[in-house]
């Protein structure tokens, strides 16, 4: 049929259609996906690129604080002038103090002109190193001179190594007084060939103190110039990954940057530091992720990626729910095309049969046979069931389309199957049908409107009737009866029965209130159907092969 094929156009069309739109929502999907991840790699990308160069900054002005003492001072040519033997005198202790000023990790300076002279140490009046031995000044002075104070004799030694290896510079780390110290030292000759000592200047440095004090004075003066904006976590370990600076960072760090615990430059004195000198690598480690910027790329993406899965989401489901839509108009379609067909075979039957009687009755109009008094009979019967299609089809269209309200009001079951049985009485005579009626008068009321609720009867009736045997074996049993809160009418004939498929296609029409007529019993069952529905009741249908057909209607008592 045609129905069924636009029924099938429609179904392949529609598959063809989800399958481009569910390809298109992974499409979208994808590159939604694509570009965000892409936005947000590009936020994290140049966040990094910034952390590396606040890396960089960090670490070049620690490297270059921590060799400015060496490079400005001990490298300086004021050094190399002839030293006082015993004491310092007003010019060194100006030039050690403008220096302490300068630079906070100098613990201490000290000169020594070799030999028998003595060795001169330079240190902070306020923080004095805990081997310095205490003294009453009478001038209040920056400055403490101490001449070989206890430690002196220990650092003697240990610079003299580095002389008797001809070496410019004296770098070791020592324990001076229970304190870890490192000691930087310049060493200069009288003679080119570095054989005869001239002088030996140089200072300590409190490693103790470097660790709890100057690189975190330094860090977090630095930090937040070279940060560039960005809210970074600056965190310093130690040559055993010990912290000294900075909060734990549970992220991996962007930027990580090693460099040497040596309070020197070592660029043009590499070959002049002892060969035995071990230097510890420290680490500095930056870390963005707590960035505003940054956590709200994440968030940002996270959130165009949940708006892109619930759009698609959205889309899909209005795929789907417009699909079946349009399938059940499809159908609803070939349903309407194949009742109109069903129907017009009904209406033509007694039609054809009305026009062969009219045509006979007009050529015999004079005979007066028994056979032809009975067509008049004939022609009422086929009128009848005319009429009772053309009320189907009214009723159709008042249930299917709701211009008209139901005009419920309480009557009686007794009434409702004496009012549907009315139009019956010829047909029982002519088919020699007899039909059995139970309906006591004490049933409650129900709630119908009976203009509806006969209609359902009658057509339920009439499918008994012709379903019936006939020849005057026919039986048809219409009883009411309540249990509880319903009230039942049945109506059950003793004809040929349905088959048990067909029954199921009959329950499951009823069961979902649709309509697909292959003869002329389709329609009445249907209508019966959504009317009795309609009143809030149930209909059930059983049937078994050769014992006949039992229908059994349940509505509500007022």
């Amino acid at each position: 049929m045609i129905s069924t094929r636009i029924v099938a156009f429609a179904a392949r069309g529609w598959s063809f259609l989800t399958m481009l739109s569910v390809i298109g929502i992974v499409v979208v999907l994808a590159s939604g996906y694509r570009a965000t991840r892409d936005w947000e790699q590009g936020v994290a990308t140049r966040i990094a690129h910034q952390t590396e160069e606040s890396a960089d900054l960090i670490i070049k002005a620690i490297s270059r604080d921590m060799r400015g003492a060496q490079a400005t001072i001990l490298a300086n040519r004021d050094w190399d002038a002839p030293l006082p033997a015993d004491t310092a005198d007003s010019d060194i202790t100006e030039q050690v103090a403008t220096t302490f000023a300068r630079y906070p990790y100098p613990e201490s300076f000290f000169t020594w002109r070799g030999g028998r002279h003595g060795m001169i140490f330079f240190s902070r009046s306020t923080r004095l190193p805990p081997w310095m031995p205490r003294q009453n000044q009478a001038i209040d002075s920056p400055i403490t001179v101490v001449v070989d104070p206890p430690v002196g004799e220990q650092v003697r030694q240990r610079v003299l190594s580095c002389v008797g290896a001809q070496l410019r510079y004296a770098v070791f780390d020592t324990v001076l007084a229970g304190v870890p110290y490192q000691v930087v030292a310049r060493v200069t000759y009288v003679d080119p060939l570095r054989q005869h000592l001239e002088s030996v200047s140089g200072f300590t440095v409190n490693l103790d103190w470097v660790r709890t004090e100057y690189f975190a004075d330094i860090l977090t003066e630095v930090g937040p110039s070279a940060s560039g904006g960005l809210t970074q976590d600056v965190a310093l370990l130690d040559n055993d990954n010990r912290r000294v600076f900075g909060s734990s960072i549970d992220a991996p760090p962007m930027a990580e940057r090693a460099f040497p615990l040596l309070f020197m430059d070592t660029s043009d004195t590499a070959s002049d530091l002892p060969p035995d000198i071990t230097l510890r690598q420290w680490k500095l480690r930056v870390n963005a992720a707590r960035d505003p910027m940054l956590l709200s790329a994440h968030r940002r993406a996270d959130t165009t990626l949940l708006a892109i899965g619930v759009a698609a989401i959205v889309f899909g489901v209005s795929l789907v729910l417009a699909r079946r839509t349009v399938m059940k108009d499809a159908k609803l379609s070939e349903m309407r095309s194949r009742f109109v067909s069903s129907v017009t075979h009904d209406l033509k039957t007694p039609l054809a049969n009305i026009h062969a009687l009219a045509a006979t009755l007009a050529r015999e109009s004079q005979s007066t046979s028994e056979r032809y008094r009975a067509y008049p009979h004939l022609v009422m019967q086929e009128a009848t069931s005319l009429g009772r299609l053309v009320d189907n089809l009214l009723a159709y269209a008042r249930i299917t389309d709701v211009a008209e309200a139901y005009a419920f009001e309480p009557m009686a079951a007794a009434e409702l199957v004496d009012e549907a049985l009315k139009g019956f009485q010829p047909q029982l005579a002519e088919n020699r049908i007899r039909i059995d009626v139970e309906a006591p008068a004490d049933l409650p009321f129900v709630r119908a409107d009976q203009r509806a609720m006969v209609l359902a009867l009658k057509n339920l009736i009439d499918n008994a009737l012709r379903h019936a045997r006939s020849g005057g074996d026919g039986h048809v049993r219409i009883s009411a009866r309540r249990v509880g809160p319903t009230a039942f009418i049945e109506v059950q004939d003793d004809g040929c029965g349905i088959s048990a498929k067909k029954l199921a296609a009959v329950r499951e029409s009823i069961a979902s209130r649709t309509f697909a007529p292959t003869d002329g019993g389709g329609l009445g069952l249907a209508i019966a159907s959504t009317v009795i529905a309609d009143h809030g009741g149930t209909l059930t249908v059983d049937s078994a092969l050769g014992k006949g057909t039992r229908c059994v209607i349940g509505l509500p008592v007022c």
